[in-house]
């Protein structure tokens, strides 16, 4: 038997000749090497805290969501494209960062809200349970409310006494 390598199962395609860029819809779009062109398409981070910039695949956004082609590196892209797929990144995978917890408030079914302040305003979320924060190491919590937004606290032990004493009772 005959050992398979990764290279003999994907098809590496020349990055300077991937071109995305936005519809009039708004929509990001893709037109491959050779020639094929997908729109809408989604970027998906494969490695979305450890590794932001490669390993981007690309995906059909309808209900059979296809990958269309996987970005080694987004720096061996063209200028405009780089800077269109960041921005498509940028907004998929939007994080307001927390910058101080205000207050926590328990509630029946598990569900506790969060009041608290990020670096574009003061707002209130609701988490479901504890599996809603992912704690990294250092510090670094990336939560996720119950409506799918997600925020990140780049490192908790930096923040004022209340915000880390609240964190301690809830991570």
């Amino acid at each position: 038997m005959n050992p398979i390598s990764i290279e003999d199962e994907l098809e590496v395609l020349d990055c300077k000749k991937i071109e995305f860029r936005i519809n009039l819809f708004e929509e990001l779009e893709v037109c491959l090497p050779d020639g094929t062109f997908h729109s809408p398409v989604v970027p998906l981070r494969s490695f979305p805290v450890t590794d932001v910039n490669s390993y981007i695949s690309i995906i059909k956004d309808d209900r059979k969501r296809e990958e269309v082609c996987l970005i080694e590196d987004i720096q061996h892209l063209t200028e405009s494209s780089r800077r269109v797929l960041e921005n498509a990144l940028s907004k998929a995978y939007y994080k307001p960062v927390i910058t101080r917890l205000l207050s926590i408030e328990r509630r029946s079914g598990g569900i506790s809200v969060w009041k608290v302040e990020t670096n574009k305003g003061e707002i209130t979320i609701d988490l479901r349970r504890r599996d809603s924060i992912t704690d990294y190491d250092n510090g670094h919590l990336l939560i996720a409310d119950i409506d799918g937004n997600r925020y990140e606290i780049p490192n908790y032990y930096k923040m004022d006494e209340k915000s880390v004493r609240l964190i301690m009772s809830s991570v």
